[in-house]
């Protein structure tokens, strides 16, 4: 009797043990990276009262005897398994899908940890919000590099606060320079109706077309209205030829089919009677030009009214402008004039007007005029870079950047010449932070810049279950294995999840069915109990 009351006092302390569990399991629903335990119980040792015999001749063997003596705790088992995510939309919550522990450095100890609800301090490190401990991981260089991922270079998580300015030495252009661009030569006004002493009026007409596949070059035609007139001493009444200018819309040739430069100026005679003297290219005052935008083509010689007036527009070019930096953040545009100047051939010129740099003491230089050449299927063939110097006011040092056309083609189509990629950057501070499905930790700063400063580092154990709990941590253990340390998504470790976090893996309905068989199994063992007090009672009794 006194061997079945301790069997339920066994009984009543595993039981309670196992509610124990359960109850912590069910407090802790609602924590995050909580890992839920179960209780497994186990017999503990039997009093054997008869041995088992074997089996004789004319006898059966017989079983042996033995009366248990109560119940014991066998173990208490963690069940590592991942809990559900939770979208917090919060930056700096991170979850692990998978295999992994967050790495945290209590003091000089390292300990692990499935909760991702992170932030940083006053000076960038990043720790856990729940214990205040610092998380561990990689920091990167300059470059986005990190090394070798071991536990030799593991160690704080650290924001870099500001970016520091870095002067641009190199600008890359790309996209299209239109083989077909053209400039523009209009006929504004023509008045060129003539008369000469004997009573013979005309009246001439000027066209021009473009020549394709030539530079600043136009057929004209110049044709009076009379059969019996005779331009240029040619017999006719029409005369055509070509016309060439410059960028600048002054003229190189002006000269007729037959050859005959028109340039210092022609006669017209009406139906056989006087000469009438044309001035080519002159001014209002009559005064010999050589650019069609400051007077006329023709005009009359002694009567300007009578004139053929021409405007030239440069239209066969692309400006461009791209902000660069100079060593101390200042920013400068640059402004690049491309202008066509033959076919498959652009140029920029150091005296163009139009180019500049802001913000400089002195002048921009290219080193004189830089020509860019194409070859017949559109592709740079001469020009790929030039060097831009200049002297930023701030700093006051000449700064050099080298302009990179390799990427720049020429076709007939559209003008999309543009900086493609430009180096450089003023100085930045840090406004924002978000982790990678790789565990990098990205910095977004003031300047536009997004920078990878960190990657988080991640624990994997032979035995997670073994590891020990300490304060809402993991510690390892004998059994748990010693940490093998690596980056997220490689080599066997979980993926995070940004801005989530993995909620408790506790089963509630699992968890209030454990409480009832707990619950039943403890007051069992209490009837047992006194069960066996009302026997020893009915024993006392006998004596009465």
């Amino acid at each position: 009797m006194l061997r079945s009351m301790y069997a339920g006092v066994s009984g009543l302390n595993s039981h309670q043990q196992m509610m124990d569990v359960t109850g912590n399991n069910i407090s802790n629903v609602n924590t995050i990276g909580f890992k839920s335990s179960r209780v497994t119980f186990k017999e503990m040792l039997s009093q054997t009262i008869q041995g088992a015999s074997a089996p004789q001749a004319n006898r059966a063997g017989t079983n042996p005897q033995q009366v248990g003596l109560g119940v014991g705790v066998g173990s208490i088992d963690s069940d590592m398994s991942s809990g559900n995510l939770q979208s917090t939309g919060k930056t700096s919550d991170v979850a692990i899908q998978g295999d992994g522990f967050f790495v945290l450095r209590d003091g000089n100890n390292q300990v692990y940890s499935r909760a991702g609800n992170l932030n940083f301090d006053e000076n960038g490190r990043l720790y856990s919000s729940s214990t205040g401990m610092l998380v561990q991981g990689w920091m990167a260089d300059a470059n986005g590099d990190y090394g070798d991922f071991n536990a030799q270079n593991i160690g704080d998580v650290t924001l870099k606060q500001e970016i520091n300015a870095v002067a641009t030495d190199k600008v890359r252009y790309g996209k299209n320079l239109d083989a077909g661009a053209m400039n523009n030569l209009e006929i504004l006004e023509q008045n060129l109706e003539l008369a000469d002493g004997a009573g013979n009026t005309d009246n001439l007409q000027l066209s021009l077309t473009p020549v394709d596949g030539q530079h600043n070059t136009w057929d004209f035609t110049l044709s009076a209205s009379e059969t019996t007139t005779n331009i240029a001493s040619t017999g006719s009444n029409e005369i055509s030829g070509t016309l060439i200018t410059n960028n600048n819309g002054e003229v190189s040739l002006f000269e007729t089919s037959g050859g005959t430069d028109l340039t210092t100026g022609f006669d017209i005679v009406l139906n056989g009677g006087t000469a009438i003297n044309m001035d080519s290219l002159v001014d209002s005052a009559g005064n010999s030009i050589t650019n069609i935008n400051e007077g006329f083509l023709i005009a009359e010689n002694g009567d300007t009214s009578i004139n053929a007036n021409l405007a030239f527009e440069q239209t066969a070019k692309r400006n461009i402008a791209v902000d660069v930096f100079d060593s101390q953040g200042g920013k400068h545009t640059v402004v690049l004039p491309l202008e066509k100047t033959a076919n498959n051939e652009w140029q920029i010129s150091d005296s163009d007007e139009e180019f500049s740099v802001d913000g400089i003491t002195g002048t921009a230089s290219l080193g004189g005029d830089h020509t860019i050449s194409f070859d017949e299927n559109g592709n740079i063939e001469g020009g790929e870079t030039v060097e831009l110097s200049f002297t930023p006011a701030g700093p006051g040092v000449e700064q050099t950047v080298e302009l990179d056309f390799n990427a720049v083609t020429q076709f007939e189509g559209s003008m999309t010449a543009n900086f493609s990629n430009v180096n450089g950057y003023e100085d930045g501070a840090l406004e924002s932070f978000s982790f990678t499905e790789t565990g990098d930790v990205v910095g977004s700063y003031s300047n536009g810049l997004t920078q990878t400063l960190a990657k988080l580092g991640l624990a994997n154990f032979s035995n997670p279950s073994g590891l020990s709990r300490q304060e809402g941590v993991f510690q390892t253990t004998s059994n748990s294995g010693d940490p093998e340390l690596g980056p997220a998504a490689q080599g066997g470790f979980g993926s995070l999840a940004p801005a989530t976090l993995e909620m408790s893996n506790a089963n509630l309905s699992q968890e209030f069915t454990n409480m009832i068989t707990a619950q039943r199994g403890f007051q069992a063992s209490s009837k047992l109990i006194t069960t066996s007090d009302e026997m020893l009672q009915e024993l006392v009794n006998l004596k009465r």
